[in-house]
């Protein structure tokens, strides 16, 4: 989940993943304001073709609002659909914990969070009623202090003080990543490129 500038298709959001079957939701908060693609811009100067023969519309747009947008959703179609006829009640500024209270009083799934890195946040997780973190970085795109999440898995761990499921999620790439993080306190491990390069292979 990522939270939309207007809390009631926010909502939207967190009832059509319920009504579907869904047993947690994740909210991702490590990403909140967009990522920094350096290399795809930079190779992007260098790409002649013309997006609108692979990408019918044009080029892709992905995030270019960070809202619910008609430009994107031909890309996202999971922000398709919503009533936009309800009352906005627009959330100003970066959601706070107190955003994760109102997800988690809205639905009867578990609710996580993405992006947890520091014993700090993990605690305050707990606070806060979170079921379980993710602990990742979005490949390093999301914030720039170049620490790899299994570096950061034992202090998340000593922060959760093993009130939370933990998944470590970012830069595995063989088996023996996956058991790493599970020796270093984690419920499990996620992995994302892996099967991505496959499939594409």
């Amino acid at each position: 989940l990522y939270h939309q500038a207007d809390w009631a298709i926010t909502k939207q959001m967190i009832k059509r993943a319920e009504k579907a079957g869904a047993t947690a939701i994740a909210f991702t908060v490590d990403l909140l304001g967009g990522s920094n693609r350096e290399t795809m811009i930079r190779y992007a100067r260098q790409d002649t073709r013309e997006c609108i023969k692979c990408h019918l519309g044009g080029a892709p747009l992905p995030g270019v609002s960070g809202r619910v947008d008609d430009r994107d959703n031909r890309r996202k179609p999971n922000l398709v659909g919503y009533d936009t006829t309800l009352t906005k009640q627009v959330d100003k500024g970066t959601p706070t914990w107190e955003y994760v209270d109102r997800i988690r009083q809205s639905t009867n799934m578990k609710v996580w969070v993405k992006g947890i890195v520091t014993a700090e946040d993990a605690a305050i997780a707990v606070r806060h009623g979170v079921d379980g973190v993710f602990v990742s970085n979005h490949g390093g795109r999301a914030e720039n202090s170049r620490r790899a999440t299994v570096t950061s898995l034992p202090e998340v761990v000593r922060g959760g003080a093993g009130k939370l499921k933990i998944i470590c999620d970012g830069g595995v790439r063989r088996g023996t990543d996956v058991f790493k993080a599970l020796a270093l306190g984690a419920t499990a491990s996620g992995i994302g490129r892996p099967y991505i390069w496959g499939l594409g292979a």
